[in-house]
């Protein structure tokens, strides 16, 4: 009995060896020669398995060489089994086209980015290339914007979303919309929150400003406040008109008031008869009151009373000259210099009897008048007009004889008569 086998018994054999391969399957083996055409690979079986080039998934541009090398390992399927001749033909691209498949699931289920080269333009959309497998994109997934020609994509890298995956039907949709409206809308986001962080950030420096600001008047204030003395003449601005006075702004917002009665040394109508808001002056301090912090201001001269310039000058039993200024019914009010107003009783008027004020005097009027009683401090002058105008009392006393003045009495007077 001899060991070697006859051809029939060795065809057997590989038959069964090859019986066992499965067209399908996915195997992997060392790379045992490269052409320009093939890549061969050595099987278990004894047999040799061929990749043909366009079943090796090699970029374009690249040669079989420059991809593969003797003696690497390579995954693929078998496509073809022929017993007759004995070959078993394999498949780079299934092989890889399983794998891509599988990872494109995953990527579409985490609804992850993957980037994708546009190799055909049809007028409904274009067609990328994910690794082994073909990605349709429609003409509405492309961008952002309309799409007039999808010729303008051809060759472009675009970042997408697989938002349709079929692999029984070998359909794969992608979106690269998605992606470019995602990050609009993360731009926008974070535009609105750098925005309204600006704006925060705006306002607090702002809000500091003032508080700081407020601080820095309110000590200023304080400081002006406790500065003040009765007397003293400061400048300011009249910033509000009250029909009892005026306030004046004397520094930092500080402000003080000047009553009507503390505008002028003369009767005040009203107040914007003599202030007019804005109008800068300088103003005396009247009174500072430390509890209720109230300052107190007269736009008048205080170091000017006219009450006491006028006391200078005349006295009790003077006569001078004077402008009615007012009336009413029991006398009138007589302005005898800026600031200095006597009054005029109706029975100062004339010796006789006087119906009505204006009767004799009216406003306007200029007039001579005696002064029956003058007190400058309280600020108070009477007059008279009668006093003027009556005849002086005759002096009788030449014509008394000296006897009749010294002891004469009325019983003598009556014996001299008898």
């Amino acid at each position: 009995m001899t060991n070697e086998l006859s051809m029939q018994e060795l065809l057997d054999q590989q038959e069964q060896q090859l019986d066992k391969l499965n067209v399908g399957e996915l195997i992997t083996s060392s790379i045992t020669k490269v052409t320009n055409e093939v890549v061969v690979v050595g099987l278990e079986c004894g047999f040799d398995g061929i990749i043909p080039l366009d079943e090796l998934n090699i970029e374009k541009g690249k040669e079989i060489a420059d991809v593969y090398k003797v003696g690497d390992e390579i995954t693929a399927v078998i496509t073809k089994v022929s017993l007759k001749d004995g070959t078993v033909r394999l498949s780079k691209v299934q092989a890889d086209q399983r794998n891509d498949v599988l990872e494109l699931e995953e990527i579409f289920n985490e609804h992850k980015i993957v980037t994708v080269t546009v190799e055909k333009a049809i007028q409904r959309g274009v067609f990328a290339k994910y690794k082994s497998l073909q990605l349709f994109i429609p003409i509405s997934q492309i961008d952002t914007k309309f799409v007039n020609d999808t010729n303008e994509y051809l060759n472009a890298n675009l970042e997408v979303y697989v938002i349709e995956f079929n692999s029984g039907r070998n359909k794969y949709v992608a979106s690269h919309r998605e992606v470019l409206q995602e990050r609009i809308d993360i731009e926008r986001k974070e535009r609105r929150e750098r925005i309204k962080a600006e704006r925060e950030a705006e306002r607090a420096r702002i809000k500091a400003e003032r508080e700081a600001e407020r601080a820095r008047v309110k000590e200023a204030r304080q400081a002006i406040f406790d500065s003040l003395e009765v007397g003293q003449k400061i400048h300011g601005k009249v910033t509000k008109i009250m029909p009892y006075g005026a306030f004046i702004d004397i520094g930092e917002g500080l402000e003080g008031l000047a009553h009507i009665n503390n505008l002028a040394w003369k009767r005040v109508e009203s107040v914007e008869a003599v202030v007019a808001e804005g109008q800068e002056l300088d103003v005396y301090v009247l009174d500072v009151n430390k509890e209720n912090n109230r300052i107190a201001l007269a736009v008048k001269d205080i170091n000017n009373d006219p009450w006491d310039l006028i006391a200078k000058e005349v006295a009790i039993g003077d006569v001078i000259k004077g402008t009615v200024v007012r009336t009413i019914d029991r006398g009138a009010f007589v302005e005898i210099k800026e600031g200095v107003e006597a009054y005029l009783p109706i029975s100062q008027l004339s010796e006789n009897r006087v119906p009505t004020v204006n009767s004799v005097v009216n406003p306007g009027d200029e007039i001579e008048a005696k002064i029956l009683n003058f007190n400058s401090e309280d600020k108070r002058m009477l007059i008279s007009i009668k006093e003027v105008n009556a005849e002086p009392e005759e002096d009788i006393t030449p014509f008394i004889k000296p006897a009749e003045s010294l002891g004469a009495t009325i019983g003598d007077a009556i014996k001299k008569s008898e």
